[in-house]
């Protein structure tokens, strides 16, 4: 199950003389997060997946001949388990398709967003990419299961950063070798997870928002088990439920990255967000998107 937020990624695609596919992206610098700074940063990892998302969105509505001009701003955290490149890829594609005036269903969009994914993560399971496509809260089945769900309540989350950012490729490989390792183990976790998730569905419908909580707490210490947390990320949960979040637990493939917290109240929102600054995170106040992608 997964949410879409209100942090996003921007794309404008015009004509390019050059018949090139020519990108300029804007990547703030807070946005690699501090133990990312003093390290040495690849332009050409950054850009070639906005290149191969629009080159895929040209071949695949038969315009293979045209240069497009793509200028990209991204406000999301990179490497923080937030999507950062499905909803850029995802913007990259509904830019180009509508610069050449083609029309693409949310289901097209989705297929083509697996080329820019496979190439940073190897092999993504398209949910970072569905939630920025259809926005709302979807449940999300490999391949191509995608249910858009009607919760009774929008449940208020908080997200903190813990400003360690890891490529996602290199977590989930890890994690395969070690679930090959541990065939059983891990068997029975993922069958664990998948109870949860489906219990967690039937508790947003209900609107129960505690049982919901419950259920992340219990999959984070799950998500433990296997291996992808990190001691900060383990702390900053313990904050957020010590200072009365209702659940939390890391988000994407861990290793660093973001926690998520459910709140009950305005009031705990704030009361949770400064206790987690204070333990070194970094809070972002985020609202849930319902639209998905757009053309603005």
């Amino acid at each position: 199950m997964a949410m879409a937020v209100d942090l996003y990624s921007h794309a404008t695609a015009r004509p390019a003389r050059s018949g090139r596919i020519e990108v300029e992206a804007g990547i703030p610098l807070q946005a690699l997060g501090p133990m990312n700074r003093n390290q040495h940063l690849n332009a050409s990892q950054l850009l070639e997946p906005l290149r191969l998302a629009a080159r895929e969105t040209l071949n695949y509505i038969g315009d293979n001949e045209s240069g497009i001009s793509l200028n990209v701003d991204c406000e999301i955290p990179v490497g923080a388990g937030l999507g950062s490149s499905a909803s850029t890829a995802v913007a990259v594609i509904t830019a180009v398709a509508k610069a050449r005036r083609a029309g693409l269903t949310r289901k097209e969009i989705f297929r083509i967003g697996f080329a820019p994914e496979s190439f940073l993560h190897g092999s993504p399971s398209g949910v970072d990419h569905a939630t920025s496509i259809y926005g709302g809260i979807i449940s999300f089945t490999k391949p191509e299961g995608i249910t858009r769900l009607k919760p009774k309540q929008a449940p208020r989350i908080l997200v903190c950063d813990t400003g360690i950012h890891r490529a996602t490729k290199k977590l989930v490989g890890a994690v395969v070798r070690k679930s090959r390792e541990q065939r059983q183990a891990y068997s029975a976790h993922v069958d664990d997870v998948k109870d949860i998730s489906e219990d967690a569905i039937r508790a947003l419908k209900r609107g129960d928002l505690g049982e919901l909580g419950s259920l992340m707490d219990a999959d984070h210490e799950l998500l433990v088990e296997i291996g992808v947390s990190h001691p900060l990320l383990n702390r900053l949960v313990k904050v957020a439920r010590v200072h009365g979040a209702l659940g939390a637990k890391l988000t994407g493939a861990g290793g660093g990255g973001c926690i998520i917290a459910l709140c009950n109240t305005g009031k705990d929102e704030v009361s949770i967000a400064r206790a987690l600054k204070k333990r070194g995170g970094l809070p972002y106040r985020v609202s849930m998107d319902r639209e998905g992608t757009r053309v603005i």
